[in-house]
Parts: C-alpha cells; structure tokens; sequence
C-alpha cells in the first residue's frame, strides 16, 4: 500500500491550532485540502491564518512564490461536512472528547468513500474506542502530531485493534511522503511520547 496520491483532497476537521498545521503540511506536500470547523467562519479564519504563515515562509526564502501561489489555490474551506464527499484522507483535530470524536466519524462514514482513511490527531483518548461505533473501524487510525506540526517530524500512527494492516501502512506512508517520521504504534495509554514522558511528569511533581 502506498502513500496517498498528491491529487487526492485532504480534509482537516478542527481549525484549531494542532488543525491548522497538520492542514498546513498537507498542503505543502501538494495535496488539495479542506477545512472544516463547526464553529461559523473558524475555517475560513484558519485558511486565512495558514496563508499568512505561507507568506511568511516565503519572507524567509524557505517556499517560493510561485509554490505559495499554487498552495493557496488548492486551499479551501468547507461549509458543511457533505463537502468532503471526494476527500482520500480526513483527520480529526478537535476537542478531547471521546462521545464527541464518536459522533463526528460516524456522520463522516455516511458521507466519505468507502476507500476514505479516517484519522484521528489524538493524544490520549484510545483509537480503538473512537472507531467502536463505526460500520468499517477497519480504515481507521491514529495519526498523532505534534505541535508545530509543520515544524516536529515525529508522528505517531497508531493501529487500533480493527485497524486494517493496509489503513496503517498508507497512513505511515503517507506522513512519510509528508517529510514527516512516522513511528508504528500499539493504542495503549499515551501511545510512545506521552506514555514515556508520564513517569518524568510525576517524578517532577515529587520533587
């Protein structure tokens, strides 16, 4: 299984600041992408903000004019989740809430292809009781960024237990293709990074 094809539409879901990067390296990685936010106007806020963040890489001589151009004409933003009927990959970027993540995924199944990755940007909520409620749990994973997601390389991907072997390949070779280090992971508690930074956590609350 290979990475996502640069012409297949990527959506965000959640313009937040984790949304906005992870929407941000897509787009540099030469995909179409979609925002979208529950929330009136956040998206077209966030396609705003990511635009300004563009130009400043472009200040800095780190994307060309001409590349800065082409992004923002693949960038848009979605009024409603219908919208991202055509898109190969949506991921997940809003609140830490398992009921809410639950709900989202299953108005998303009824609207995407049936060959659509789902994703998941959490940090802490388990990947497999996110997908519990879905027709096809199979295409779905974690994809952990971490924040700035254009600037840290690492990102999780995180197969759950009905995780497809093929979902979790594309997804890692996806954020491969992204310029990102995928790490193959398990869906325990805190995944790799969270689960290794507890113990440093309490020992500084000890002390």
């Amino acid at each position: 299984m290979t990475a996502l094809e640069l012409s297949s539409a990527v959506a965000v879901v959640g313009t937040g600041t984790m949304g906005q990067g992870i929407a941000q390296v897509a787009l540099v990685a030469g995909h179409p992408v979609l925002l979208y936010d529950a929330a009136p106007d956040r998206a077209q806020a966030a396609a705003e903000a990511i635009g300004a963040r563009l130009d400043r890489l472009v200040e800095k001589g780190r994307l060309t004019a001409e590349d800065r151009a082409a992004a923002g004409a693949r960038l848009t933003s979605a009024q409603s989740l219908a919208e991202l009927a055509g898109c190969g990959l949506v991921v997940e970027a809003i609140l830490e809430q398992l009921d809410v993540k639950q709900r989202l995924f299953q108005e998303l199944e009824d609207v995407v292809a049936e060959d659509c990755l789902l994703a998941t940007n959490t940090s802490s909520l388990s990947v497999t009781a996110v997908a519990g409620p879905l027709r096809v749990p199979g295409r779905f994973v974690g994809l952990h960024f971490f924040n700035p997601a254009p600037l840290l390389p690492l990102v999780e991907v995180v197969s759950g237990f009905a995780t497809y072997p093929a979902a979790a390949t594309r997804a890692y070779e996806t954020a491969k293709a992204w310029g990102k280090t995928p790490v193959r992971c398990a869906d325990t508690p805190g995944f790799i990074v969270n689960r290794v930074a507890r113990p440093f956590y309490a020992e500084a609350l000890r002390l």
